[in-house]
């Protein structure tokens, strides 16, 4: 059975290869950034598993990096899928670039409508927008998309995504400072079922919850202290403590906090 040293092992065997491609061509930074960021998680969660959250801090911070220089530089629509991806700024604790990934968008393309045009159709990308939204302490486009996500988004909701109901409730009782509602939510989300559903790596899904994690992380941020009994969600990681250092291990990476 392959363990998350494995998968690590196998993508340190290809980073070379990467940078080749990336070298050769800088259209090439979308593919090979993504992989690279896969890898990031993977040394994020690895980092969890061994008790060193600190440097899972760092791993995270680079991992969000990676993403927003997708959406930057390569108009990714990332927010369209990606809710556990955006909670990586938050569980990094590096103020900057939460405030700068708080701000992130994709733009229209061809037929492809703006992330804020599909966020007011109450489409996919109103989740990670909502997330945006507390990270930047923005209660009015927090009570906006809401009221979205209430009247154009849950009545239209597949049936196979019917758990994000949770996620809805979370953010309700997160803006109302509604400490014991969210730690009911967040056992919720670590239930085996909807955890199992929500985390479909079955490696990674051993150590930690997304993004029950990111949520818990979330709500520290908000002043909401919260306690979830799960090895799921690490207490330790849990507390505002950024790192005095974020380093940044990749040239084409370098102005991405900016």
């Amino acid at each position: 059975m392959e363990t998350i040293k494995d998968r690590i092992a196998d993508k340190l065997k290809s980073i070379n290869i990467w940078m080749n491609h990336i070298n050769a061509d800088e259209r090439n930074l979308k593919p090979m950034g993504l992989n690279f960021r896969f890898l990031q998680v993977d040394l994020a969660i690895l980092s969890i598993s061994e008790k060193d959250f600190a440097q899972s801090k760092q791993h995270f911070f680079v991992a969000s990096l990676l993403d927003k220089m997708r959406v930057e530089k390569f108009n990714d629509s990332l927010f369209d899928f990606g809710i556990g991806n955006t909670l990586f700024p938050v569980i990094s604790d590096n103020n900057a670039l939460i405030k700068s990934y708080s701000k992130l968008r994709y733009n229209s393309w061809g037929r492809m409508p703006s992330m804020d045009e599909n966020v007011l159709k109450g489409k996919n990308a109103i989740w990670c927008n909502t997330i945006q939204f507390f990270m930047a302490n923005d209660v009015q486009g927090i009570e906006r998309n809401l009221n979205i996500i209430e009247t154009k988004t849950l009545p239209k909701l597949p049936k196979n995504q019917q758990e994000l109901k949770i996620d809805y409730a979370f953010y309700k009782a997160l803006l109302s400072k509604d400490k014991a509602k969210c730690e009911e939510l967040l056992e919720q989300l670590v239930s085996p079922k909807v955890h199992k559903k929500r985390n479909d790596n079955a490696v990674l899904s051993k150590y930690v919850s997304q993004p029950a994690l990111g949520y818990a992380k979330l709500a520290w941020r908000q002043g909401l202290e919260v306690e979830v009994n799960s090895p799921l969600i690490p207490k330790e990681i849990l507390p505002i403590e950024p790192l005095d250092n974020y380093e940044i291990p990749y040239d084409f990476l370098k102005d991405e906090l900016s």
